[in-house]
């Protein structure tokens, strides 16, 4: 049994995030699994690499859309049970993608993936929110942001091993993983605790007025930069990456897994990063993000460059993270599930026009992708800086 380190009305803290971070890098990681695939579908079904990145965007923006109801649901019916059904539900969904044949087809199933393991995201910071113990919130919400970048890296990688099995193989996989988490959730979540909305609709209707304050507005506009550039640069990778890498697989698995101990290294600093208010550490980290990839952009031709580069930038926007999370959380007056609800789909909205910027600055190669990629994070800080302003 994990040693609880919560109060006594609270969930074991070690446990609960092990489950909840293995959940989102499963579930989280289906956005990037087909993004060291591109080519690789793109012959096998017969399209170019760019129409492949629709893979991408048709999954990102179900799972976006999926996340306005997730939230509401979690708040009616409690994260706890909206987890379990997600799981069960991407376990199908996942699985089903592997038997597509044609690319609308793959595109078509990619959207009732996202759709489905939607209800793993939000859910998992509102479960944090009602079972957690307060002290014990912020490294726990650290935890949970840096697992959807660990995803990034450790699905990409996973994807990238298994491609000697065919595309398929990811989905087979993450699909026969998703299963066991159910089972693992099932008996290590706590059931649902606390007061609930007294129906869906009524949950719902907290969104509208979330969305007419200004402050949080501003926030979610910078969320669309964190996972937005990090798709941003890796697509750029793949389709217009630096001479030094490219035709190089084995390079390209290293780059994408040196990013690692950033997400690592973040949730362990939690208690020292949060000695910064979390409107510095929020635009702090982005600009460091986005001067990282600046970096990246101008010096990548060398690769151990590169590779520092984007261990910097990675790190940047795994710290901005949770940050975000906690300036959203201090302005939704107790609607947890629906203010995170729309920070994840926000988060998501962002990765799913990403690989549609880097196509369209794909002719300009990874200078143009890495600088634009810069700019946007600094728009980023910029919004976060003025949108969570304290009240004069």
């Amino acid at each position: 049994m994990t040693t609880s380190t919560s109060t006594p009305n609270s969930a074991p803290v070690l446990q609960t995030v092990a489950i909840l971070v293995s959940t989102a890098i499963v579930g989280i990681g289906q956005t990037y699994t087909v993004l060291p695939l591109l080519s690789t579908i793109a012959a096998d079904l017969g399209t170019s690499a760019s129409a492949a990145a629709w893979l991408a965007t048709a999954f990102s923006l179900s799972f976006a859309a999926g996340f306005l109801l997730a939230g509401p649901c979690a708040d009616r019916f409690g994260p706890r049970r909206v987890i379990l059904i997600g799981l069960i539900a991407a376990a199908v969904s996942t699985a089903a993608v592997a038997t597509a044949q044609t690319l609308p087809m793959a595109i078509g199933l990619r959207a009732v993936q996202g759709f489905t393991i939607a209800a793993l995201a939000p859910t998992g910071f509102a479960y944090v929110a009602d079972q957690i113990a307060q002290t014990r919130r912020p490294a726990a919400l650290s935890a949970l942001s840096s697992a959807g970048l660990a995803a990034a890296v450790l699905m990409q990688v996973a994807a990238q091993v298994l491609t000697p099995w065919g595309w398929q193989s990811i989905f087979i996989v993450s699909a026969v993983l998703l299963a066991v988490l159910a089972v693992v959730a099932w008996r290590g979540l706590r059931p649902d605790t606390g007061e609930r909305a007294d129906s869906v609709l009524g949950a719902l209707a907290r969104m509208p007025r979330l969305l007419t304050r200004p402050a949080l507005l501003g926030l979610y506009a910078a969320t669309l930069t964190l996972m937005g550039s990090f798709v941003i640069v890796y697509t750029g990778l793949e389709l217009a990456g630096p001479a030094a890498i490219a035709g190089k697989p084995g390079t390209i698995l290293i780059l994408r897994a040196s990013a690692l101990p950033a997400v690592v290294a973040i949730p362990l600093l939690a208690g020292f990063l949060s000695r910064w208010a979390s409107r510095r550490r929020a635009a702090i980290a982005l600009l460091v993000a986005g001067a990282a990839v600046a970096v990246a952009a101008v010096l990548g031709e060398n690769v151990i460059v590169l590779a520092a580069a984007l261990l910097i930038f990675v790190g940047g926007i795994a710290a901005a993270a949770p940050a975000i999370v906690e300036l959203i959380h201090q302005r939704a007056d107790g609607a947890i599930g629906a203010s995170t609800a729309l920070y994840t789909a926000s988060m998501f909205l962002g990765t799913s026009i990403g690989p549609q910027i880097a196509a369209l600055l794909q002719p300009g190669g990874f200078v143009i992708i890495g600088i634009a990629t810069a700019c946007i994070l600094t728009i980023g800080a910029f919004l976060v800086w003025t949108a969570s302003r304290p009240a004069s």
